[in-house]
């Protein structure tokens, strides 16, 4: 029997019916130097989530959009007749969009692009028919597929992703098939384009445990590596994650329990974090070095009751995480956070705007967008990268830096000198990772900044100096 529609935060509604094409994306102004938003041009207001860059073209990115009532402090999904998208093909100068008709009163689960023209989606109706659905013209018109897949007393699907024009994979809750009584999760495989797919058989792994279920677009892709996570529908906990290595042909249960399943990111096929809020004043990261066979406790990260974590995600390259945090998950504001060493500390990269749900495809390539607007137009972000794209490769700054006088009780200065001009950031933080100021400069070779202390109490402080080429951190000691 199928399951209520009713669902957690990781699914959400959609919204209107008829194809709406999105204006010229505007600037936003006044936003720091990580992230640069753009404004499109929409009808309401409206909130994104799932965003999703495609596969060998980074400049590519497509993002589920819905539609909320907000207050200060709560919101609800405002029903309505069609998913709808954003999408960038300019690496997030500008962004357009429209709808997908697909049933009454939709949930979409995701969108896959593999170009700006090419793309995938998944979702399912107010009556249970899930859909998979292809667009060739940039979304102007979608073509339905799978039309007999998660048709059974217990078919969902959960999400669809493409590697690129030819091979995809289809993900659903479990259900029988004509050759099995025992349900098991429902999965299909494509390697033209959709037009034929091919349902991975049974197995004792893919069979489920009382009152498990998918979740629509918690899944994560590297290379042919895939991920997804199930959730216990009684209490909406993490149940189990499922590894793919070979686009979605063979599964494998890992060995992760659910205390360990949160949100979870992946830089490359190895590396990878989750988190979970472990109580109102402590949140955990649990990291793996093997793709997920094993997982490590990460230190913990102190919160409030009240702090809420609305994206996170492995940096590539460095594994570095970044998250962002709020006191108020509506209207902020939010702050950025960085940790170089997998959790043992962290450092504070400025205070920005809902840069939400969070996707880097390297440390220069990032996109972000408001997954909950309260009164004004969601903004789309693009990681606007120099000069804080080298504190994020983890690549080591090479130049000549001095930072005098230290110790120090008046006024630092800080001189940098580099062969190549490049932008530059110079970051001051406390012993506690919290930052005190912030200089950016335009490109050059001769850095000349200072920083007052005279105001600041006695103890250790850390100037870290970053540009497009790499990041040098110095103590400093005021007296």
């Amino acid at each position: 029997m199928k399951r209520s529609i009713t669902r957690p935060c990781l699914w959400t509604k959609t919204l209107k019916s008829t194809i709406f094409i999105l204006a010229l994306s505007l600037p936003a102004a006044g936003l720091l130097a990580q992230w640069q938003g753009y404004t499109p041009q929409l009808p309401d207001t409206f909130g994104t989530f799932d965003l999703r860059i495609a596969h060998g073209n980074n400049q590519v990115a497509w993002a589920a959009i819905a539609k909320y009532k907000v207050t200060p402090t709560t919101y609800e999904y405002v029903i309505k007749d069609s998913a709808y998208y954003v999408k960038t093909s300019d690496g997030g100068n500008t962004w357009t969009g429209g709808a997908v008709d697909m049933g009454p009163e939709p949930y979409v689960n995701n969108f896959s692009p593999v170009s700006n023209d090419i793309a995938w989606t998944s979702g399912v109706d107010l009556n249970f028919v899930s859909y998979v659905l292809k667009t060739t013209d940039g979304g102007n018109t979608w073509t339905r597929q799978l039309e007999d897949g998660f048709s059974g007393p217990a078919g969902y699907v959960d999400f669809v992703h493409f590697w690129d024009a030819q091979n995809g994979v289809a993900v659903g809750d479990p259900d029988i098939s004509d050759s099995d009584t025992i349900p098991f999760y429902e999965i299909y495989t494509t390697s033209d384009g959709g037009s034929n797919w091919s349902r991975v058989p049974s197995s004792p792994g893919l069979q489920p445990y009382p009152n498990e279920y998918g979740a629509a677009g918690f899944y994560q892709v590297k290379g042919e590596y895939v991920w997804f996570g199930t959730i216990d529908l009684a209490t909406f906990l993490s149940k189990r994650l499922y590894r793919s290595k070979d686009r979605g042909y063979h599964w494998e249960e890992l060995t992760t329990s659910a205390d360990k399943l949160g949100l979870f990111s992946f830089s490359d096929t190895l590396h990878g974090i989750t988190t979970i809020r472990a109580s109102a004043t402590l949140g955990k990261f649990f990291y793996t070095e093997n793709g997920g066979d094993t997982w490590t406790e990460l230190p913990s990260f102190s919160t409030t009751a009240e702090e809420y974590m609305t994206s996170m995600v492995l940096i590539p390259q460095s594994n570095y995480i970044l998250r962002v945090m709020s006191f108020d998950n509506i209207a902020g504001p939010f702050k950025t956070l960085l940790s170089k060493d997998l959790g043992q500390s962290w450092i504070e990269l400025g205070t920005t705007e809902n840069a939400g749900d969070m996707k880097f495809a390297s440390p220069t390539v990032g996109y972000a967008g408001e997954w909950q607007p309260v009164d004004h137009r969601n903004k789309m972000y693009k990681y606007a990268g120099s000069p804080l794209t080298g504190l994020l490769s983890g690549q080591e700054l090479v130049a000549d830096i001095s930072v005098s006088p230290n110790p120090t009780s008046d006024v630092l200065t800080v001189q940098v000198t580099t062969q190549e001009p490049s932008p530059f950031s110079l970051l001051l933080h406390d012993t506690q990772g919290r930052l005190i100021d912030q200089i950016t400069l335009e490109k050059t070779t001769a850095v000349n900044a200072t920083f007052p202390m005279r105001h600041l109490p006695a103890g250790v402080y850390s100037i870290t100096v970053c540009s497009d080429k790499g990041s040098l951190t110095k103590n400093v000691v005021k007296q």
